[in-house]
Formats: C-alpha cells, sequence, structure tokens
C-alpha cells in the first residue's frame, strides 16, 4: 500500500491528524464507518447509544487487551482521552474535550455527556476520540512512545524504515473475531500522486490513493477497483478575514473576479468539474441560484481600481501561502498567483510552505491568501468547525449568523429534511461570502489491484485495514 508524506509520530493521540490510515490499523477505532451502509457500527465499542444526542453510552468489548496484555478498558479510554487536553500534544480532539464530560460507570461502560445535543459524535469515536493506546506503555515510554506504539488494533508494528516504510503483522489477539484477514500490511511512502498510481499499475503496490479523480475515470475501465469518497468542500483560495487588507469585501470581491477556475481546471484537474459554488450541481444541498462571482478580468479592474482609490494606495502587494510538500498544490498556487498578477498595481507572491509551519501560520491567524483544502471530509462535523463562528478549524476568521444557525440544525436535529434545507443555507451563504473560494470538488479515491477486496474507505487515503482480503 503506497500513501503520501513522511511518517514521524505513530502516537494515539496525534492519530486524527497524522497518519490516521495507519494509527486505524494500531490502535482500532471505538467505531467504524460503513461506506456500504452509510451507518457506524461497533468496532473496538461494542456499541454507543443516546435517547437525546447528549448522553451517549458507551459499552467496550469484553476480554480486549492491548498487546502489552494489559485491559483494553474504561478506565484506560477515560486515561487516553484525559491525556488529549494536554495543549502541548496539539491533538484534534480540543473541539470534542471543550464541550464532554465523562464518567467510568463500570470496567466496561463510560457516560458521556455533551454541553448540548450532537447527534453526529459517533464520527469523534472514529477519529478524535478513537485511537487509545495503552496506558501502562503511555507512562513507561514516554517520549519514545511515539515510535514504539502500543495498541488493540488488528496489527502491531513488525518494521519501520523512518521515510521509506513500515511494516505490520497481524495481531493474533484482535478483539473482532476472524478479523484482519491478512497477515502482513506495508505502507510505502510515495509522495507524487502519478508515482503511487504507476506503481499500482506496475503491481508494485497493491492499494493506493489520490485526490484526482482523473486517475480512477483511467483505471476503472482497466479493471482496477476505484472507491471514491463523495466529501464535504475541497481545495480552494482562502482568505484571512482577519487580515485588515484581505478584511476588505471589495479587494476580495477584485480577486474573486480576477480567479479563472475552468483555466485552473483544465491544468491541474483535467476531465474535472470547474467549481462554481460551495456545493457542485449534482449536489442535493445546492442552491442553483447562488454562484460565486464570475471570472470577468474587466470587473477585476475596476474593483481594485476603486480599492485604491478608497485607501489612497497606488499598488498592493499581497502574500499566498502553499503546502510545498504537495507537487499539486505547487502547480495550482503557481497558477493562481498568475492569474491574480493580471490585475495591474497588485503583485501577488507565492510563498510555498512546510505543512506544519503552515498549521502554524493558520493557528496564529498570521496569513493573507491561502492555496490550500478546505474542509474535505467525509464528516459533517468538519464542515462546522470550520464555518461556525469561532469554531477550531475555522482559520479564515468567518462569521455569518445565518450559517452558524443552520450548522447547529445539522448537527441537533434527526429530521433529514430539516437538515437537508439547513445545509442548503450553508451552500448558498457560502457561496455568496467566499471565505474560501473553491477550484476542485474533492473525492479520496482509493484505487485497488484486480485482487484486493473488502475496501471500506473511511477517510483520507484510508480504508478499514481489518475489513481488507486479498485473491489467493
Amino acid at each position: 500500500m503506497s500513501r503520501l508524506g513522511q511518517l514521524n509520530s505513530l502516537d494515539s493521540a496525534l492519530c486524527s491528524s497524522s497518519a490516521y490510515y495507519i494509527c486505524a490499523a494500531l490502535y482500532g477505532t471505538l467505531a467504524r464507518y460503513s461506506f456500504e451502509d452509510q451507518k457506524f457500527e461497533p468496532a473496538m465499542a461494542e456499541s454507543f447509544e443516546s435517547a437525546d444526542g447528549k448522553v451517549w453510552t458507551l459499552k467496550l468489548r469484553s476480554g480486549t487487551k492491548f498487546t502489552d496484555g494489559t485491559p483494553y478498558d474504561a478506565e484506560a479510554v477515560a486515561f487516553n482521552w484525559e491525556r488529549l487536553k494536554d495543549p502541548a500534544l496539539l491533538s484534534f480532539a480540543g473541539y470534542w474535550l471543550s464541550q464532554m464530560t465523562w464518567k467510568v460507570v463500570d470496567p466496561l461502560t463510560l457516560e458521556i455527556t455533551l454541553a448540548s445535543t450532537n447527534y453526529q459524535f459517533p464520527w469523534a469515536l472514529q477519529y478524535d476520540l478513537g485511537s487509545i493506546g495503552s496506558p501502562t506503555a503511555i507512562k513507561a515510554k514516554g517520549e519514545k512512545f511515539a515510535t514504539e506504539p502500543v495498541g488493540a488494533g488488528p496489527f502491531v508494528v513488525d518494521t519501520w524504515v523512518p521515510g521509506s516504510q513500515i511494516q505490520l503483522k497481524r495481531n493474533p489477539g484482535y478483539v473482532e473475531k476472524g478479523l484482519p484477514y491478512l497477515d502482513r500490511i506495508t505502507y510505502a511512502t510515495v509522495v507524487q500522486d502519478d508515482q503511487r498510481v504507476n506503481a499500482l499499475r506496475a503491481g508494485q503496490v497493491d492499494l493506493t490513493a489520490t485526490f484526482l479523480k482523473r486517475f480512477g475515470r483511467e483505471l476503472q475501465p482497466e479493471g482496477y477497483g476505484v472507491h471514491a469518497i463523495p466529501l464535504f468542500g475541497g481545495t480552494g483560495l482562502g482568505f484571512n478575514l482577519k487580515d485588515p487588507i484581505i478584511a476588505d469585501p471589495d479587494l476580495r470581491q477584485a480577486l474573486l473576479h480576477a480567479f479563472n477556475a475552468p483555466q485552473l481546471t483544465a491544468a491541474a484537474y483535467p476531465g474535472d468539474e470547474p467549481p462554481d459554488a460551495f456545493f457542485p450541481k449534482n449536489s442535493p444541498y445546492r442552491d442553483a441560484a447562488v454562484t460565486y462571482p464570475k471570472f470577468d478580468l474587466t470587473e477585476a479592474q475596476r474593483l481594485f481600481d476603486a480599492y485604491l482609490a478608497k485607501t489612497g494606495k497606488t499598488s498592493l502587494d499581497l502574500e499566498m501561502l502553499t503546502y510545498s510538500p504537495a507537487p499539486i498544490m505547487k502547480q495550482v498556487g503557481e497558477v493562481v498567483a498568475a492569474q491574480l498578477n493580471k490585475i495591474n498595481g497588485l503583485h501577488v507572491e507565492l510563498k510555498p510552505t512546510e505543512n506544519a509551519v503552515i498549521s502554524r501560520l493558520f493557528r496564529e491567524g498570521k496569513f493573507q491568501i491561502s492555496v490550500h483544502a478546505s474542509v474535505i471530509s467525509q464528516s459533517p462535523v468538519t464542515v462546522y468547525r470550520t464555518l461556525y463562528t469561532g469554531g477550531d478549524l475555522n482559520v479564515y476568521g468567518y462569521s455569518n449568523p445565518r450559517v452558524d444557525t443552520a450548522l447547529d440544525t445539522t448537527i441537533h436535529s434527526t429530521d433529514a429534511n430539516e437538515v437537508a434545507e439547513a445545509w442548503k443555507v450553508v451552500g448558498a451563504e457560502i457561496s455568496k461570502d467566499v471565505p474560501n473560494r473553491l477550484f476542485a470538488y474533492e473525492q479520496d479515491v482509493i484505487l485497488a489491484a484486480k485482487h484486493v477486496h473488502g475496501v471500506n474507505p473511511v477517510t483520507l487515503y484510508a480504508a478499514s485495514p481489518e475489513l481488507l482480503w486479498v485473491d489467493k
């Protein structure tokens, strides 16, 4: 199996932000989303239930043990969740931890109380709160736990060559009877999408993944398994609305009118649909009457000249960040910068930056424009956290009361029609306000060799490892 990027830590506390696809193999997850059935099912947990969406009962499977022989029980889960509160860990679980309390009811049961109703809580049991490490090992190993992980998942680390590959072997004591099917899984580091696809075609890997939908269109007629997960959001041009210059709506409108989505799509995402609103045309949540500002360089120049006159400036320099390790991000960043720089008097400098640095700059609000993935998740909770006023993933500083009200409905309501109408409001408002102008509707496309089966795609670059099997 080929994967993207370097692997530095397998600490269970960082699994939702780093190497989830491997962490799921080592630690398992409390809940597992079935892509085929479109619902959650038990995994490390036996059940997770709530009558009101606020108080949840989590029951663990009896007899589960970590690979060091210690019990995987309610106290172990509580220990891991308490550990996630350490700000030094920079865990993505902070959103949930800030609004939940829990108590151990008995050795296999926890009662979780949320600050308000949230029927999307099972997503946390798969992602942010789902990876549970051995408390004994965490205490004994300290910092070494990041490279010497101990979980109770379907696999354990066999060999690890940093920067190259990690090989896992079957955990014979895994709690789900009959699983995993495979004896070994090897994850190899292959950064570029075309290299990963070529490795699949050459038989060097059995499973890989990409955001580029064109590879799925190419490989499906050749008989490869193509498993595409529709995701909220996509990749786009983001604006820091807290920056005093970018906060000017006339300037942002000028930039948006200078952006040529069809040209960029043809260059970087050939064959894809150029986004013209937050939701694509085939989405049930799309409001057909509301779209992004259209490409119009004359209007862009008019608006920009008006901005200069209003502010007394004669020109403007802006900085645009993009991810340096991802070749596609650098490519699209160069195209976008060239498009915006067609406005006379404007100079946009592209700054390719390491992932960790960009993440810090986002957290600190120290950027103007960015080319990056926005939202990109199966989980509606991620959309909530990204677009809600004050949301912990809301790097844009975006705030819209109508969006907030609609997003509240998406997590508080169990009425499908009511939730669908709320999403329409979100899509329309975001398409008008444009804190992020999408230029690619993303799908996580998992590509499998013809002999690979049991692919349950669960998130970016990840399929449930315990369910995979191959023809003999």
